[in-house]
Formats: C-alpha cells, sequence, structure tokens
C-alpha cells in the first residue's frame, strides 16, 4: 500500500507543480500591463515559493513516510491540486493575448479581464494561504521520522538551494534546526552551552505573575522581557534533574514560538546551597518582542470577560502544540494547568494574544523513573487521571497523563469558566471549586488510597463534556476532550495500544499520539456547525490511536 500511496503523493506534486507553471505563464502577460497585477503576482511568487520546497521534500521521502502520513499528504494534495486546477482554467479563460481588436470595445473588455484577473488572484493566494496552513502542521509531523533518511535527505536539498534566496531555505532551515535540537548527538547540541552567570539576573526588577510560580524580570538597561521558572532540585535525585533541565533547554533553545506554544530558553541559572549542593535550577526564557506583561489563562478565566470562538481555538490548538512538541522531545510534563499557561497581551490590548506553556517544574525524561510522590491538593488533582491522584500513587507518569490534563484544560477552556475559584485576586487565599466545575470536593476527597472518589471525579468531567460542550463548540471538539481524557480507558478504540507503542520501560511514545482531527487548521465554523457536512466530506473520519492526530488534517 505504501509504494503506491508514495507514488500518488509523488504524481499530484507533479501535477501541482506544473499548473503553477501553466498559471504563471498565463499572468505574465498581465504583470506587464498593469503594476498591482504584478504586485499580485509577487506574492503568490513568494507563498508558491515556500509552498513548492515542502513539497519536494515530501516527494524525496515520500518512499519512507507511513501509509498514514502519505494518506494525509494525499488528502490535503487533491485539494491543492484541485484548487490550481480550477484557478489555471479561469485564468486561461480570460488571457488577454486572445483580444484581437482594437477600440474602444477592446479596451473595456481588457480592463475587465484585468480586474477577473486580480480576483482570481486574489483568491488563489488567500486560498494557498489557507492550504499552507493546514499543511504546516503535517509538515512538522516529519520531523517525528527516525533514522538518517529524512536527515541526509533534509541536508542534500539544503546543500541544493543554497545558492538560492534566503526565503526559498527558510522552511528547511526550519526543518534542520528542529530535527537538530531533537538530535542530542547532533554538533549543535553538542556545542551548545546554556549556563548563565549568576550575574545573568543582576539588579533585574521582578515582578509576579497572579497564580504562577514563574515571574518575570527585567534587566537594567533592556527593554526586553524575560520569564523566570524555577525548578528545584532535591537531595538524591539533583544529578538527574541538573541533566534533564539542561536537555530541556537546549531543546527550546531553537523552538518556533508561533509554532509550538513555547518559549525560547536563554539559558539557566544555577544555585548551591551553603554545602555546595545543587538545590535549584533558574530557567529563563525569551519572550515576544515589545511584549507587555502576560498573565495566567487561570487569571483570564477568572476575569470571566466573554471569549470569541475563534480565540478559544487558537489557544487551544497552540497547547496542543505545546503537549505535542515536549512529547517528541522525550518529556512528560506532568503539571498541565491554567495556572501554567502564560498569556500574552495583544498590540490592541483588547482581545488575547499568544499563548505559551510553562510550569516545566516537574518534568522529566519520559525515559526515567518517576516518583511516586503525590499530593491532596484538589485543584490539582482535578487535572490528574485517577492515576495520578492523591498522596498515595501508585502508577508511574506516562504521557496518556498529560493527555488526560490536556483533555481537563481543553474542557475548561471551551467553558471560558475557571474550575478554580480564589477568593484573593493575586491566588493567596485558599481556592474553592468554582461553579463551572459543578463538582463538591475538596482535599479530603483525594487523602484516600482508593480510586473510587478519583474516577468518579473524572467521570464527572465527562459528563460535563458531554453535556455543555456539543451546543458551544461543536462534537468535535467535544469528541476530542472526551478521548483526552478517556485515553487510558481499556475500551477507548481512539487510544487503544498498538504494537510498537511502548518502549522497553513500558514508556508510551507519546510522539505518536496526535489529536484526530487538526484544530489547527479547523476555524469557528468547522467547530460549531460539525453537522452542515458529511464526515466523509469534511474529511474528518473517526481512527483509531496511532491516527489520532495532535498536528495533522487530512
Amino acid at each position: 500500500m505504501s509504494v503506491e500511496l508514495a507514488l500518488a503523493v509523488i504524481g499530484l506534486v507533479e501535477g501541482s507543480i506544473k499548473l503553477v507553471r501553466k498559471i504563471k505563464s498565463t499572468c505574465q502577460a498581465y504583470q506587464k500591463a498593469d503594476e498591482s497585477i504584478k504586485e499580485r503576482f509577487e506574492l503568490l511568487e513568494s507563498i508558491w515559493v515556500k509552498v513548492k520546497t515542502q513539497l519536494e521534500l515530501l516527494t524525496s521521502i515520500s518512499s519512507h513516510l507511513t501509509d498514514e502520513l502519505l494518506q494525509c499528504q494525499l488528502n490535503l494534495l487533491q485539494r491543492l491540486k484541485g484548487r490550481l486546477a480550477q484557478a489555471a482554467s479561469q485564468l486561461e479563460a480570460v488571457d488577454p493575448k486572445k483580444i484581437e481588436s482594437k477600440g474602444k470595445a477592446a479596451d473595456v473588455l481588457r480592463k475587465w479581464k484585468f480586474a477577473l484577473v486580480k480576483s482570481g488572484l486574489d483568491e488563489l493566494i488567500a486560498e494557498l494561504e489557507a492550504w499552507q496552513q493546514r499543511f504546516d502542521p503535517s509538515w512538522y509531523l516529519i520531523i517525528l521520522m527516525s533514522g538518517k533518511v529524512l536527515d541526509n535527505k533534509l541536508a542534500q536539498l539544503a546543500d541544493n538551494k543554497s545558492s538560492q534566496s534566503s526565503q526559498m531555505s527558510t522552511p528547511l532551515t526550519n526543518l534542520l534546526a528542529i530535527r537538530s535540537t531533537l538530535n542530542p548527538d547532533s554538533e549543535s547540541q553538542r556545542k551548545s552551552h546554556m549556563n548563565l552567570g549568576h550575574d545573568g539576573l543582576k539588579d533585574a526588577q521582578n515582578s509576579d505573575i497572579p497564580f504562577t510560580a514563574a515571574y518575570a524580570a527585567m534587566r537594567a538597561g533592556s527593554s526586553n522581557l524575560l520569564i523566570v521558572e524555577r525548578i528545584s532540585c532535591p537531595s538524591g535525585m539533583a544529578s538527574q534533574v541538573k541533566t534533564d533541565v539542561e536537555n530541556l533547554a537546549k531543546k527550546l533553545q531553537n523552538v518556533d514560538p508561533d509554532t509550538f506554544g513555547l518559549l525560547r530558553c536563554k539559558g539557566i541559572i544555577k544555585h548551591r546551597d551553603s554545602s555546595k549542593q545543587l538545590s535549584a535550577i533558574d530557567v529563563i526564557y525569551n519572550t515576544p518582542l515589545n511584549c507587555q506583561p502576560p498573565r495566567t489563562l487561570r487569571h483570564r478565566l477568572l476575569q470571566k470577560k466573554p471569549m470569541s470562538l475563534s480565540a478559544i481555538m487558537r489557544i487551544s490548538k497552540q497547547l496542543v502544540r505545546s503537549v505535542h512538541y515536549v512529547h517528541t522531545c522525550g518529556f512528560v510534563h506532568k503539571n498541565i494547568r491554567p495556572e501554567n499557561v502564560l498569556i500574552f497581551p495583544s498590540g490592541d490590548n483588547v482581545s488575547l494574544g499568544p499563548s505559551f506553556l510553562i510550569g516545566f517544574t516537574e518534568f522529566r525524561n519520559a525515559n526515567f523513573q518517576t516518583n511516586l510522590y503525590g499530593d491532596a491538593a484538589w485543584h490539582r488533582n482535578i487535572y490528574r487521571h485517577p492515576q495520578r491522584q492523591g498522596p498515595f500513587v501508585v502508577d508511574r507518569y506516562v504521557m496518556q497523563h498529560d493527555i488526560y490534563s490536556l483533555g481537563v484544560c481543553l474542557l475548561e477552556v471551551a467553558l471560558w469558566a475557571s474550575f478554580v475559584w480564589y477568593p484573593a485576586e493575586d491566588g493567596s487565599a485558599a481556592p474553592v471549586p468554582g461553579m463551572a466545575l459543578g463538582i463538591n470536593c475538596s482535599d479530603k476527597d483525594f487523602e484516600s488510597p482508593q480510586l473510587t472518589r478519583q474516577q468518579r471525579t473524572k467521570e464527572q468531567l465527562v459528563a460535563l463534556a458531554e453535556r455543555e460542550l456539543p451546543p458551544r463548540v461543536g462534537d468535535i471538539y467535544t469528541s476530542i476532550v472526551v478521548d483526552c481524557m478517556k485515553c487510558l480507558d481499556q475500551d477507548n478504540e481512539n487510544f487503544a495500544l498498538i504494537d510498537g507503542m511502548k518502549d522497553e520501560d513500558g514508556i508510551v511514545v507519546g510522539v505518536r499520539i496526535r489529536l484526530k482531527i487538526d484544530i489547527n487548521g479547523a476555524n469557528a465554523t468547522d467547530a460549531i456547525a460539525p453537522d452542515s457536512m458529511s464526515p466523509t466530506r469534511r474529511g474528518y473520519t473517526p481512527e483509531s490511536y496511532r491516527k489520532v492526530r495532535l498536528t495533522c488534517h487530512c
């Protein structure tokens, strides 16, 4: 099956490239006669350059992709070729070279055709941009491939593009950087030094961020805001924590914040106690340029300000991508809650700006044993899977536990109401259950070693999602939330384990966990009107766990 799919992908790519050549040829005559058409043509060219570069890589490695990923590419490419064929036909029909007569009538006809060309190019540009937004997530999924096949092809294509413009090499440059980041043996990783001196934050002006342990810092003489997060190093675990933090810092050093919803790491500062033992490590993050101090997602939820569906989808998408990247890097987060999502103000200070996942105070490498320490704090336990709730933790942490936490957060974001209520605005007072949670719970409910109460909490959250979400965000989003919270249920086919999904230590390979639709590409119409089209026409299909997509829209 893979061979047939690979050949089909190659055929669609070649057909799409030929159609673009035809479109460009038709537009040549127009751009010489009309400046506005020339500008549109140049914009189209810049968009196509990136698309073509990506498609060239796709064809060169198509024989090494899985059937699942090939089918995803096939669906996307069929859409692309269909739209290009339509555009080529429309533009050819108004070819000015076919106007042989002269005079006023011919001039009017020519102007009319120019207007049609402008309109056609505008539509094509908009649709190409929309298509690329849907394609880009699957482009980044390719980084999950192991082995040197992908790296060799990337290096070869990068060499071929070295003499071309930097704009053309951008997609390859980004992917090469990500592959290098994920490979601990790469030269760039070996040479990367993340340690900052203790003077790194000397004389910095610090400010608290309500509801999170992280804080903002502004160094003297600088206008760049930094986010600082302290990770403790318990006795007996300092060496492993140090290794994990250094590896995480390197993997976040070159991360694309806009793509993955994670802040770039500037460096780390190590702290030692009076006996010279490592006691804590500060992780320093860069923030978007010229940004204002952020607020947490918890803070925004507590404000009770109405939020648009598009903003809800954007936050959900960014959170999904963040968790995906953390798992791709081989880490489990262990602390996914609204308190650990930072949202920066937008330029207009009215709408919400970009959001980023932080809170790596409890993270660990997925290939090492996790501690079995827990606590009875209800406001943290409601985000934990029942297997990890309370002080009597039995099961080691696996990536599905993060997926459960993600599901609870997606539920809370969709309702846009806080599950945790703080009587004091700064979070200093003891929290109480929010009305949106609809569950009466306290620390005592999680003190028992029995899972009965904890399991009931999970069931109540699932019931809340099934009852409240469909009229708010649609059936598709609802199914994502429910599947995430049921990810460890034995009867959940979407997350059923398959051969090869666990390593020898029993750690689930979380980089294969992907939500079954593209939250990245889903727009408000997709979410609120899922029944307006048939599942086949919309491209959404029920799939097994290995086909559940975090960042791939087919």
